[in-house]
């Protein structure tokens, strides 16, 4: 005989029983269809330096962060996002996977590459992929975008923006030559709000890292590391003052050509945001400023000749290996 197929309890409003609801939850969690409301402890979280390269290698990155209050450790599913000047995603470097051992005021945390790591031997909080555009662009301390109501927690703009992010100005361009950082100089105050009330203008200064007086960066641990360069500021000014290179157009769609007015190219080179190199034009070894094109015609291929994917790309160029963004579009 066949027996008749048993029914979820329900109470009288005609709702499953809780044990019932209980059972539903957490197949719920276990097919990743639902989670708890993320804790509100990350939104007093500020930006506090910033390094975009060192000695003109931009896989050297770095961003320092701090607590303004007590418990703001709680930022699993934050990351951090480089956007362009015009507030475009240029790509995401990082996302925290858990919290922060420690949450006290003042305490400090630090996102930055393998690269800065092994340089300055420190273990970052958050281990972050080289991307933050060098002298413009935008650096954001954020919950994901596409979330339906994502929090922007804190946000650098730099350099020639035209679309700041959560902030009333905009800090002075950072280049990465030497150990040039953004220092913030001025805490946020007010409640936690999502962007917290930045004023990049007036809340960051440029510096540069000296062996007297070098830029310290903490992790959540309190280790700390001293960036300072044995390169000059006078150097790098006299290197600055031949201008800025010309890749156009940027983004990329086909082509682009590159040129940088009063230096032969004489060596460039492409690396991908793994810092693995995927075109170059001449020698490594022949990076002084005599000879070489004055242009150069980049058609979106690697050395073989095969189509690049769209992404966030560096040119290198010169004696002083100093690298610039480029977007390639597909």
């Amino acid at each position: 005989m066949l027996r008749p197929r048993s029914r979820p309890a329900r109470s009288r409003f005609g709702f499953a029983r809780p044990d019932s609801a209980l059972r539903l939850l957490t197949l719920a969690l276990a097919l990743g269809l639902w989670a708890p409301p993320a804790s509100a402890t990350f939104h007093r979280n500020e930006i506090t330096k910033l390094l975009v390269g060192f000695d003109g290698n931009t896989n050297v990155q770095a961003v320092e962060l701090k607590m303004l209050t007590d418990g703001e450790n709680h930022v699993r599913g934050l990351r951090i996002d480089a956007y362009d000047g015009d507030a475009v995603l240029l790509a995401s470097l990082g996302t925290f996977n858990d919290s922060l051992p420690f949450g006290i005021a003042g305490r400090f945390f630090l996102c930055a590459t393998s690269s800065f790591a092994t340089q300055f031997g420190i273990t970052p909080d958050l281990v972050i992929t080289p991307g933050i555009p060098v002298q413009d662009g935008q650096v954001a301390f954020e919950q994901n975008p596409i979330l339906p109501a994502p929090c922007l927690v804190n946000s650098l703009p730099y350099g020639n923006v035209t679309t700041p992010m959560g902030s009333a100005s905009v800090a002075p361009p950072l280049q990465a030559v030497g150990a040039r950082a953004l220092i913030r100089v001025i805490d946020l105050a007010g409640s936690p709000s999502c962007p917290l009330a930045e004023d990049a203008g007036h809340t960051f200064h440029e510096t540069w890292g000296t062996s007297a007086k070098p830029v310290v960066f903490k992790n959540n641990r309190g280790d700390s590391v001293s960036v300072f360069s044995t390169t000059t500021a006078v150097d790098a000014d006299i290197r600055d003052a031949l201008g800025r290179p010309r890749i156009y157009p940027n983004p990329v769609f086909s082509s682009a050509t590159i040129e940088w007015p009063g230096v032969p190219l004489s060596h460039v080179a492409i690396y991908n945001v793994r810092g693995q190199r995927v075109r170059e034009w001449g020698s490594a070894g022949a990076r002084g400023a005599t000879g070489g094109p004055a242009q150069i015609r980049w058609d979106g291929t690697d050395e073989n000749r095969r189509r690049l994917p769209s992404g966030l790309y560096f040119i290198r160029i010169g004696a002083t290996a100093r690298q610039f963004p480029v977007v390639l579009l597909r």
